[in-house]
């Protein structure tokens, strides 16, 4: 009895390099998709920020991506030496506020929370991640 030719996979030496190559760039895709949203989010809370000088809605940043191990994240940060206040600003509910309001930071996000993974994942395969 002949043996069976061992089927050969014209191309799979090709393919496993182009799979690493994705694989090692995914992060960076993901740390630069992340970014941009949060980007969006840190525009939500800027108009929702509490505004007297403007130094705190100035003060809204994005930091990151940053990235430990598989955990990627990007912050949005309010404050700063100038700005010491943002915290107290944050917190207070009894505070009023002509313009503006508590939480500016955490309500935006916390509204965004079920839609970002989708966000984030929907830049990356449009190719801007």
């Amino acid at each position: 009895m002949a043996a069976k030719a061992v089927p050969r996979f014209v191309g799979a030496d090709a393919t496993m390099r182009d799979l690493k190559k994705l694989i090692d760039q995914l992060p960076d895709r993901f740390g630069n998709a992340l970014y941009a949203e949060a980007q969006i989010e840190a525009t939500e809370c800027k108009k929702r920020t509490p505004v007297d000088t403007g130094a705190l809605r100035a003060s809204i940043h994005v930091e990151g991506p940053f990235r430990k191990g598989r955990r990627i994240w990007a912050t949005v940060v309010a404050g700063g030496p100038t700005v010491q206040y943002a915290f107290i600003v944050h917190e207070d509910l009894d505070a009023f506020h002509s313009n503006g309001e508590a939480k500016y930071i955490e309500r935006p996000l916390a509204e965004s929370a079920p839609f970002i993974s989708a966000r984030v994942a929907a830049r990356i395969d449009a190719g801007n991640g």
